[in-house]
């Protein structure tokens, strides 16, 4: 009777032992989930969810429940900050996918790096991002010290224009990159005809009239404007109504559906670069697979930073799963961003391995162009370029 008695109880105890809760792992996604940088943000925590989920099936025999938690930024550094600090609070949380914006990153910096916990963007460029050399923040992109000069370069060589009138959108990005593209095209015997600086956000009548004021005054033969997508389609269709026949360039923020659906038919023509590639033109294993799953889960075809946004995620639950089967245990955040900068990534975007300040030790570049005022635009040229020594 006693021997059934311990039968019983030992059955009972296993159980319970199974019917356990598992341990739940956390990743965030921060971006921009409402207000204007929404339509890029959104495609962001899509990529990075269409991730953790697969990546579930690698955790369920350790007993390990996966979980992405979203955080709306809004796209403004307070917005950053306060998502920074609720994510810290979380001690289930062990990494981060994010931020979209530099600017918004910057400010959410100073609060991650006390918890130490470990944030991949997708999408930032501002070289200062990683300059800092804090050692829990990277990205699997390119940097604005590259993209910057590679469309100086392209309108000098490939374009063959001189005269050029620059604009900025007033954020830390559009200045940072702007600054970039100015100082290597004057480097380059380009004329830098007029600098114009907008006020961050929508612009207004006044603003415009400012801008096609300068054009008509400067007659450039190419604009380039360091910015995002509303500022950017906004002037876009102010030029093409002064028929003016200056090339129109632009950035990475530019590399969306919503610029073109803001610009219409003034989309056509415009070229920009990117750090992030048509998804046909990507460097990585399982491109196809990748676009086939996605559009499978959520009816849409991936944007600009999806694939990026999928490798980060990637490579945090990677290094979860590596510190994991190594201690038997889940490791720290301090452990993550160790585990980040040892690991060599084969991701949808290509080869991923990061150097000690947390940049792509080999990143990709491409001018595009919409050659109709359809997304998304089609490729021009592509260079590869490790970060500035």
């Amino acid at each position: 009777m006693k021997q059934l008695l311990a039968v019983l109880a030992l059955f009972g105890s296993l159980l319970v032992s199974s019917q356990a809760s598992p341990v739940v792992v956390r990743i965030a996604v921060a971006a921009p989930l409402s207000g204007t940088r929404a339509s890029t943000g959104k495609t962001i925590a899509l990529g990075a969810t269409l991730a953790v989920q697969e990546a579930q099936a690698r955790f369920n025999r350790f007993g390990i429940k996966l979980e992405l938690v979203q955080f709306d930024d809004f796209a403004t550094p307070v917005g950053g900050a306060a998502a920074a600090r609720k994510i810290i609070q979380d001690p289930s949380i062990l990494g981060v996918v994010g931020h979209m914006n530099s600017g918004v990153t910057l400010e959410a910096m100073p609060i991650y790096a006390p918890a130490n916990l470990t944030l991949i963007s997708p999408s930032n460029t501002n070289p200062k991002v990683t300059d800092q050399g804090l050692a829990n923040i990277n990205r699997v992109c390119g940097r604005d010290d590259v993209q910057g000069p590679v469309a100086a370069e392209f309108i000098r060589s490939t374009l063959k224009v001189r005269r050029v009138l620059v604009i900025n959108d007033g954020d830390t990005y559009g200045q940072g990159i702007a600054q970039n593209f100015t100082t290597r095209a004057k480097a380059l015997g380009l004329a830098v005809v007029a600098t114009i600086s907008n006020p961050s956000g929508a612009l207004s009548q006044a603003a415009l009239e400012t801008i096609t004021q300068q054009i008509k005054l400067y007659n450039p033969e190419a604009v380039y404007y360091g910015g995002t997508d509303i500022q950017g389609a906004a002037i876009v269709n102010a030029i093409s109504s002064l028929k003016s026949r200056a090339v129109f360039i632009g950035p990475d923020g530019l590399d969306n559906s919503n610029f073109v659906k803001l610009a219409g038919a003034a989309a056509k023509g415009v070229y920009f670069t990117s750090t992030a590639g048509p998804i046909s033109q990507l460097r990585g294993r399982d491109v196809t697979g990748f676009t086939q799953r996605y559009k499978t889960l959520f009816k849409a075809s991936p944007e600009t930073y999806s694939p990026y946004a999928f490798d980060a995620a990637n490579m945090l639950l990677e290094s979860v799963l590596t510190v994991y089967r190594n201690n038997k245990k889940l490791p720290t955040r301090a452990e993550i961003s160790n585990a980040v900068r040892g690991l060599e990534w084969d991701g949808v975007t290509g080869r991923i391995r990061l150097n000690a300040n947390g940049d792509r030790q080999l990143a990709d570049y491409y001018v595009l162009q919409y050659k109709t005022a359809q997304y998304p635009g089609e490729l021009v040229k592509a260079i590869q370029s490790a970060p500035p020594q």
